[in-house]
């Protein structure tokens, strides 16, 4: 059955998303984290790199520090959601993800997964959304690291009606990393369509709010403003391997 609710979320249990960047877990899953924390749901997050090469204001946000101002962001914005665990896997090179060794990847992986004991990992899919290799890197270490567990991958996804919300946002801030059109998967495809209300819309908003290095050009286009459409939407699709 398809999960649309806060209630729903319930139906994931304890909860893992799994990211390249600080700042996927929020946009991918802000609002099923938050969901999830206010139903008493454990929530962690692991994240691989520092995001340091996001520079989009020098002037503001120097590259020679912006490791250490993503790392305070990612810990203002789960903050914000409420999240307390939290892993940074040390050793990966923003935009190096996929010739990082994917063995010692997987075994870190493995273990924080092992450790933790989610019920659902949400992560990205084969494609990384937005085309960029890092997030394909961490699909693929997800996907190895869950061999022969017990646990439910979710994959992010966008729907058409809500990509077509995103085009504004899209071309203030480059969010598709320069692919023509991202994948996209009709309502009936998807395992997990949240349309957040206000309470949930408005926490995260607040969370990106509290990663200007990253979201200020994203929020310049006010993704937030009709609860259950662009931002206020989160989509994910059943992982599927062959």
């Amino acid at each position: 059955m398809i999960v649309t609710s806060p209630e729903d979320i319930r139906k994931l249990g304890s909860i893992m998303v799994v990211g390249a960047h600080p700042d996927d877990e929020v946009f991918n899953a802000g609002g099923i984290m938050a969901a999830a924390v206010r139903n008493g749901q454990r929530v962690a997050c692991v994240t691989f790199t520092r995001g340091e090469l996001g520079v989009r204001d020098e002037s503001r946000w120097p590259a020679a520090n912006l490791a250490a101002i993503r790392t305070q962001e990612l810990d203002d914005s789960l903050e914000v959601l409420g999240v307390p665990e939290h892993t940074w896997f040390e050793g990966y090179q923003d935009g190096e993800c996929a010739q990082a060794d994917s063995e010692k990847a997987t075994r870190e992986l493995r273990a924080a997964i092992a450790e933790f004991k989610p019920d659902t990992i949400l992560t990205f899919g084969p494609d990384g959304l937005t085309g960029h290799p890092d997030h394909a890197a961490v699909s693929a270490w997800t996907d190895a690291a869950v061999t022969g567990l017990s646990v439910r991958v979710l994959w992010v996804a966008l729907a058409p009606e809500q990509y077509e919300q995103f085009r504004e946002a899209d071309s203030r801030a480059n969010i598709f990393f320069n692919i023509p059109t991202p994948p996209l998967v009709e309502a009936e495809g998807l395992a997990v369509d949240l349309r957040l209300d206000a309470e949930l819309t408005e926490l995260k908003r607040r969370a990106f709010e509290a990663v200007p290095s990253q979201m200020e050009q994203i929020l310049a286009a006010r993704p937030f403003d009709r609860p259950g459409e662009a931002m206020a939407r989160e989509c994910f699709v059943e992982a599927h391997r062959g």
